[in-house]
């Protein structure tokens, strides 16, 4: 009789815990590779993302559409050395109005999101940690924990809506810094532009 294919648990460079279990796309793919003293395999998030219906590709996918859902106009809003010369006051005034529009609609969609995140990470937190206190077995926490997220499909799912906010989060941060910068050069221009004397 052949024996049934372990569960195997998997870090990767996020130090996020899996358990990848036989039924699972990425398993072939993850059986083949080495095994640390522990038993764990350890890979880096981007090569799993390349296993075909590995969560990572959806998950990336959603950020790339949740950040064209702010519909930021890139190409009217980038600064480069021809506006600086040619744009007139009232233009670069206009320029940083809307400038300030997209800051205020990606605030207010960073702070959703962060408020968001932080309710289903303590919801995740604390389904977890009861789970651990009444677990027995000699694991450590970190294997106990990805264990149980990996074993029950409510929490698994819960944990990747985390790591999705987390990177809803991080990308909004992106686009606030990348607006804050426009916003910094387009003043200056301006400061420049009246100081200029009146012809």
């Amino acid at each position: 009789m052949s024996k049934e294919p372990s569960p195997i648990l998997v870090q990767d460079d996020k130090e996020d815990g899996w358990v990848v279990y036989p039924s699972d796309n990425a398993y072939a793919y993850v059986a083949a590779l080495p095994r640390g003293d522990n038993g764990v395999v350890h890979v880096e998030s981007s090569v799993l993302a390349t296993v075909q219906g590995w969560w990572y590709t959806k998950a990336q996918e959603k950020v790339n559409e949740f950040l064209e859902a702010l519909d930021i106009p890139w190409a009217e809003l980038e600064f480069d050395g021809r506006a600086a010369i040619d744009e007139e006051a009232p233009a670069l005034s206009e320029r940083l109005a809307r400038v300030s529009t997209y800051m205020v609609r990606v605030g207010r969609e960073r702070a959703r999101v962060d408020s968001e995140l932080y309710l289903a990470r303590a919801a995740l937190e604390h389904a977890v940690q009861r789970r651990i206190s009444q677990d027995e077995s000699k694991m450590t926490i970190a294997a106990k924990t990805a264990a149980h997220i990996s074993g029950d499909k409510r929490l698994r799912n819960a944990k990747i809506d985390v790591m999705e906010g987390e990177a809803f989060k991080r990308a909004l941060d992106g686009v606030s810094e990348v607006l804050d910068i426009i916003w910094k050069t387009t003043s200056r221009v301006l400061a420049v532009r009246l100081r200029e004397p009146v012809e």
